[in-house]
């Protein structure tokens, strides 16, 4: 089994540095692709292989704009604010159509059910069969579930619950067979929803039983302040048991054993940040090596 590396949120902060660090990163005998992140453009990273697999997130763009735009979401109830959402995803569907036509491997791009504590499943059904005629270089189309809203809880998120994903997915596909449609479970924005580490396993469960769980991710979080931030954080901890393990990471080889059992043949990622950020090349290889050891001796 090899991992995607949702390299965006590791790579070095100087772009000069980052085709060494995308080279060294190739090499490794357990990466199997890389997850790129859509703000407004995207690009093939130099360093990167041509022919590595990619999977396309829009969640940066997505939390980005949805912060400045309380109405911007493909969920949203406001018409004005989900034209606006789609309007922006045109332009990534545009760049991923681009990058297949010049070869590269775009496997999936994961959407999400934005925005922040009003999204609607009936506004997210409408805008993902509108979304489904777009070209998208034969890209599958993948949720990506994070944490729902859940009242009196300050959310990381805040978008639709899971099983509202679920039946959108089962609505929409009925109307969009050709497409392939799919969910993915983050293990760390499930926890945070459920202020534990038994949300995410119940997730992936849940996922596999409706048939649709296509990936998961592998991302830590905390209840406690940590160097990464204010508790139930969504920035990507390490797994517990690596160096520099944050307090209180819940994410550990005991869980990621859970998911494996449960989730079953679907792909799977790597998606952790290092501190501190100003790591060298090395430092960072080593940490993503660690963390990866930890996923796959789990799964022994």
């Amino acid at each position: 089994m090899n991992l995607y590396l949702s390299a965006y949120v590791v790579w070095p902060a100087d772009e000069d540095a980052r085709p060494d660090f995308l080279a060294q990163v190739a090499e490794r005998e357990w990466l199997g692709g890389i997850e790129l992140g859509y703000v407004d453009s995207l690009g093939w990273p130099t360093g990167a292989p041509d022919d590595l697999p990619a999977i396309v997130t829009g969640i940066p763009g997505t939390t980005g704009h949805n912060a400045k735009d309380p109405d911007f979401g493909f969920a949203s109830p406001d018409e004005a604010g989900r034209q606006r959402a789609l309007d922006w995803a045109r332009g990534e569907a545009a760049a991923i159509a681009h990058l297949a036509n010049e070869g590269h491997q775009i496997r999936a791009v994961q959407l999400h059910s934005a925005p922040t504590g009003k999204a609607d499943a009936d506004a997210f059904a409408k805008s993902l069969l509108e979304m489904a005629g777009w070209d998208w270089g034969g890209a599958a189309l993948w949720i990506e579930h994070c944490d729902a809203w859940v009242e009196g809880q300050e959310p990381n998120k805040g978008y639709l619950t899971l099983d509202q994903e679920l039946a959108v997915l089962d609505a929409v596909s009925a109307q969009t067979p050709s497409i392939n449609w799919g969910v993915v479970i983050n293990w760390a924005r499930s926890a945070i929803e459920g202020r534990n580490a038994q949300l995410p396993l119940d997730h992936v469960k849940a996922a596999a039983a409706a048939g649709w769980l296509r990936h998961v991710g592998f991302s830590s979080c905390s209840g406690e302040q940590t160097v990464f931030g204010i508790p139930w954080i969504d920035m990507h901890l390490p797994l517990a048991g690596t160096t520099g393990t944050p307090n209180g990471t819940l994410l550990g080889a005991a869980e990621v054993a859970d998911v494996f059992k449960a989730a079953g043949d679907v792909t799977y990622g790597l998606k952790i940040g290092l501190r501190p950020i100003d790591q060298s090349t090395a430092e960072k290889l080593a940490g993503l090596d660690e963390n990866a050891a930890v996923i796959l001796g789990a799964m022994a």
